[in-house]
């Protein structure tokens, strides 16, 4: 692992544990009406996201969402030598806490990466140019993207959001297609 990145992950992770939590607040609402009301999520049918940490924006209100509009919601669990996939959550799934301290499913049904129509890129930092992430440093969606063809949005706090990237950005880092970031201030 780069230095860089590790330092630049310590500073995010410190940013995002002093946010205001009426700001964050304020930021989360503004992204949720722009994320449902994108053309991305209006035309998912098989949404994947993950179960959010107390630091990152709360995925709760887009899994319900999604259960409101009939929408499937996947999330991610994690697999052996760095790979993952994709396993539905419903109300008979089982939530275990992972090896990184992040819910995951423990009897889920996987989908099929290509049954997948939009993917919420989970990460600590997001560079406009070029669409760059900075991730939690396991290389888990990297790998998982690599060769997946649907729709990839990222959900930005303004903590997070970068003009440019100020950590280094590697081959096998994969853009983002679309960043939603906040409007309130």
């Amino acid at each position: 692992m780069q230095p860089e990145k590790k330092k630049q992950r310590s500073v995010q992770l410190a940013k995002l544990q002093q946010l205001d939590p009426t700001q964050k607040q304020r930021e989360s609402l503004s992204i949720y009406k722009q994320l449902f009301a994108s053309p991305e999520w209006q035309n998912a049918t098989v949404i994947a996201t993950t179960m959010s940490g107390d630091i990152e924006l709360n995925t709760l209100p887009i899994i319900q969402q999604a259960g409101l509009e009939n929408k499937t919601i996947v999330i991610p669990k994690t697999l052996p030598k760095w790979q993952m996939n994709f396993q539905i959550f419903d109300q008979n799934t089982k939530l275990v806490k992972s090896k990184f301290n992040v819910l995951e499913p423990e009897n889920g049904k996987e989908v099929e990466k290509q049954q997948i129509d939009l993917i919420l890129v989970p990460g600590l930092g997001f560079a406009q140019a070029g669409n760059f992430r900075l991730g939690f440093g396991g290389g888990y969606y990297d790998r998982f993207l690599s060769d997946y063809t649907g729709k990839t949005v990222s959900l930005v706090l303004s903590v997070q959001f970068f003009e440019q990237p100020v950590w280094p950005v590697e081959a096998h880092d994969i853009p983002i297609q679309s960043l939603i970031k906040s409007e309130a201030k």
